[in-house]
This record gives structure tokens, C-alpha cells and sequence, in this order.
């Protein structure tokens, strides 16, 4: 019986620990999937409604950035957007993302290059850190956990 909790025990913390090493990579991931698709919104620019829609339809996401897509196609529909749905991003990000997404197609194709470009030069820097954190924090939060369970199981013995 007490080699079942511990098993149990040593198997609920590594799953703990997977799924926060995942939301790191998730964050990543997300990021990624904005970067190209604003490259992407970049080489493909027409402002015009029926063209953003058809754009978002081909575009290809998984997880978070789908959550992003389908509440910028509603937006574009209906006028509101919620991006509290995208859990792996603060409150900041989500302000700068609704921002310029929000005003994509208000000004002219250069200010609104001007901003896609300025943008996507606050994500490479959000990269930058989420890749640091998928390399450093993700793999030291698994060691962490093991050494955690090992220890909690070596107490419990």
C-alpha cells in the first residue's frame, strides 16, 4: 500500500510539472505562430474585410494561437473581441495585441506597416525571453520536481 502512494505521489508531482513545462512552450509557440503570421499578414496586405477573413481561414494554428484566429475572425464580424481566452498571455500583451489588431485597417498600407513592423519587433523581444525560458525554466522545472518526489518518497519510506 505504501509503495501505491508513493508511485501515486511521485506521479501526481511529474504531472504537475509537465503541464507547467508545457505552458512555457506554449507561450513560446504562441508567439512564434503571431510572429509569422504578421509576417505572413505583411507579404499578404489587403485591408479589405472578405480578404482578412479568407487570410484567416487558411491560416494554420493549434492550441493558443487558434483561440487568437477564431477571436480575431469574430471580431471582424461582430466588433468584439475577448482575448482572455489566450491563457498563456499577461494582461500587457493582450492590451498590445488587441491594439494592433484593432487597428489593422484604419490607416494607410505604410502606417499600418509601420505598426505590423514595430509589433513584431516587441515580439522578437518576447521571443527572445519565451525561448529562454522553454531552454532554461522547462527542463529545471521537470529536475526540480523529480529531486521534489524522490525526496518526498525517500521521507515517506
Amino acid at each position: 500500500m505504501k509503495w501505491i502512494l508513493i508511485i501515486v505521489l511521485i506521479s501526481a508531482i511529474m504531472l504537475i510539472a509537465f503541464s507547467l513545462s508545457e505552458q512555457i512552450k506554449d507561450r513560446h509557440d504562441f508567439y512564434q505562430n503571431l510572429k509569422l503570421f504578421l509576417n505572413q499578414f505583411k507579404i499578404n496586405i489587403s485591408f479589405r474585410q472578405e480578404k482578412i477573413l479568407d487570410f484567416l481561414k487558411k491560416t494554420n494554428s493549434k492550441k493558443q494561437f487558434k483561440i487568437f484566429v477564431q477571436e480575431y475572425e469574430s471580431y471582424l464580424k461582430t466588433g468584439s473581441m475577448n482575448l482572455e481566452k489566450i491563457k498563456v498571455l499577461d494582461h500587457e500583451d493582450r492590451e498590445i495585441l488587441l491594439d494592433i489588431m484593432k487597428n489593422i485597417g484604419r490607416y494607410d498600407v505604410r502606417n499600418e506597416l509601420g505598426q505590423i513592423d514595430s509589433f513584431l519587433a516587441t515580439i522578437d523581444v518576447k521571443l527572445k525571453k519565451t525561448l529562454d525560458d522553454k531552454n532554461k525554466l522547462s527542463p529545471m522545472i521537470l529536475k526540480l520536481s523529480l529531486l521534489f518526489a524522490i525526496g518526498l518518497a525517500i521521507l515517506l519510506i
